[in-house]
């Protein structure tokens, strides 16, 4: 005979105060605690790069780079991989950057698409996937995505001083 147990929702407050298992990075999606291994090292190195990459654009404005910080909206906790603030004020970030993993891979591409757009506040969101080695780049305020390859460069319409080299970002991937 199989049993069904019900699922207890969270709430953001739950999600803060449960014990969490270091190794693992948590998310908070509609109630549910979504786990996923700490990120491999391909995927540190591409957000190393991307990191020093956006330091370097941003020098000189008001805008920061931050990595794996939680942010709540919704009753809905993420951890992007990469986000820029230029307001230091600012609870939600303007531009987001998830990396693909295998094991975030279909939540990064599926379900934060539309999370991240009702947020209104965010105006791009970066999908870097080292499979393929493409960068897509989703609008939110003129509505669009594009997806660059290797070779091209991307410049982003919500802070024009960003321009990346998509090949920079893999440099030493295989």
């Amino acid at each position: 005979m199989n049993a069904v147990k019900p699922l207890k929702l969270s709430s953001p407050e739950e999600f803060y105060a449960m014990t969490k298992e270091e190794g693992w990075n948590y998310e908070l999606v509609d109630g549910f605690v979504m786990m996923s291994p700490s990120p491999s090292r391909e995927h540190q190195e591409i957000a190393s790069e991307l990191h020093f990459v956006l330091r370097s654009r941003l020098t000189g404005t008001k805008c920061r780079s931050i990595y794996e910080m939680d942010i709540q909206f919704n009753n809905n906790v993420y951890k992007p991989d990469m986000m820029v603030f230029c307001d230091k004020d600012a609870e939600l970030p303007e531009i987001i950057f998830e990396i693909l993993s295998p094991s975030t891979r279909q939540r990064d591409l599926r379900l934060k698409v539309a999370k991240y757009e009702e947020m209104k506040v965010v105006k791009e969101y970066w999908i870097i996937d080292p499979k393929v080695k493409t960068v897509t780049v989703h609008d939110y305020v003129n509505n669009t995505a594009e997806t660059y390859g290797i070779h091209d460069s991307v410049q982003s319409m919500a802070r024009p001083e960003i321009v990346i080299a998509v090949e920079t970002l893999f440099e030493g991937i295989n």
